[in-house]
């Protein structure tokens, strides 16, 4: 080549040599993270548009993953799953809790009897017909007409009030009344259940407490697309996130939230519940995670393992906001040594959780190839146009 086509091709070559070279320095998120930086660093945002978004800072601290880390990790399994700061403690279903009294309430169906006066009670005639048509339905102001009392109110009392009620006014017209009262139909304490079940809708509250589990059996069970790993509760304006792989699973002592009418329950869908693969993996994809805890030595096997032509088994990174993270929060990047069988049995023990970004660091020649492969068309090009012109 003649020294005029050398300089020309240099001319072209130099501007994507030095683009290339950056590029492979923050292009990747994670390859910025030095193996031996410990604690809080910035990390500053490039190539933003706006000067605001150019000047904002990521905080990370970088966690060497250890026996201590994961023995924490494991005793603090999910901080998300405590209430939300000055929100009340839910209260929790028992099974050996004893039923509250009843309290009547608009579109309950009551079933009133005066023993020795069928004149009183449902006709015969309508015993074979559906239980709300044998019994007295709650207007829903509340109230309910009876023979020889009228129309008065009956929601906020409980099944022995109201029949102390009715024997005492019976009293006038009857000698020594002996009333029966109960509820038929129990339609007035209701909760709302939406997201990724069976039949979502409206199920109502009668007079034995029920949790989270009782609503969404009613509801059908889960969706083939819900998560297993979380519910939403929402109770006068706040929003709690209840645990629902251990309750699911019993890995862990979960209360199962006794409901209170007006509750609303959202089973989300899976898109939450992700771990994401990326890198020098066979497969780079999200993976979803079930019920189960997942591991970090689970969630490469999944993607396929390391890629052998590409993976630095000593560069595998984890990503990971606290939970409930607010802007400028630091972030946590834990990294493990998959070179040697303590990083490996580590792995098998290191738990993952949602929204974690997995990251497999590429081996300095699988870089090195990256950027030859880049370059190589622009180089034929640029050998292509020197036979064209030729010099």
């Amino acid at each position: 080549m003649c020294t005029r086509g050398w300089r020309i091709a240099r001319a072209a070559l130099l501007p994507i040599l030095l683009a290339g070279a950056s590029g492979c320095t923050w292009l990747i998120p994670g390859m910025n993270v030095h193996p031996g930086l410990a604690g809080s660093h910035p990390y500053f945002v490039r190539g933003s548009k706006s000067a605001t978004e150019a000047n904002q800072r990521l905080r990370y601290r970088v966690i060497p993953i250890t026996p201590q880390v994961v023995a924490s990790l494991l005793t603090h399994p999910n901080p998300a799953d405590s209430p939300p700061a000055g929100a009340p403690p839910l209260k929790p279903l028992l099974p050996s809790m004893v039923a509250p009294d009843y309290h009547i309430g608009p579109g309950d169906v009551l079933n009133i009897i005066v023993w020795d006066h069928p004149e009183l009670n449902a006709p015969a005639a309508a015993l074979s017909q559906s239980q709300a048509f044998n019994g007295q339905l709650v207007a829903s102001n509340g109230t309910i007409y009876y023979p020889f009392l009228g129309t008065f109110k009956v929601a906020g009392m409980t099944v022995e009030q109201l029949r102390e009620y009715l024997t005492e006014h019976l009293t006038s017209v009857i000698e020594k009344p002996q009333v029966g009262v109960r509820v038929l139909l129990y339609e007035s304490q209701r909760v709302e259940i939406t997201g990724e079940v069976a039949k979502p809708g409206t199920i109502t509250l009668g007079n034995i407490p029920e949790g989270i589990l009782q609503a969404i059996d009613a509801a059908g069970g889960l969706a083939p697309g819900a998560s297993r790993r979380r519910a939403i509760l929402v109770r006068h304006g706040v929003r709690y996130e209840i645990d629902l792989a251990d309750l699911l699973s019993g890995s862990r002592v979960v209360p199962n939230p006794e409901l209170e009418p007006g509750d609303i329950i959202h089973v989300p869908d899976q898109s939450a519940d992700q771990v994401f693969m990326l890198g020098a993996v066979t497969q780079q994809r999200p993976l979803a995670m079930t019920q189960d805890s997942m591991t970090l030595i689970q969630a490469l096997t999944d993607a396929g393992g390391l890629d052998n032509t590409r993976a630095s088994g000593s560069g595998v990174l984890v990503f990971r906001l606290p939970a409930r993270a607010k802007p400028g929060t630091a972030a946590d990047v834990y990294r493990i040594d998959m070179s040697t069988p303590q990083g490996v049995l580590l792995a098998g023990e290191f738990p993952l959780r949602p929204r974690d970004v997995v990251y497999v660091q590429a081996t300095e020649f699988a870089q090195y190839n990256a950027v030859i492969n880049q370059l190589l068309p622009t180089i034929t090009a640029v050998f292509e146009l020197k036979q064209t012109v030729g010099f």
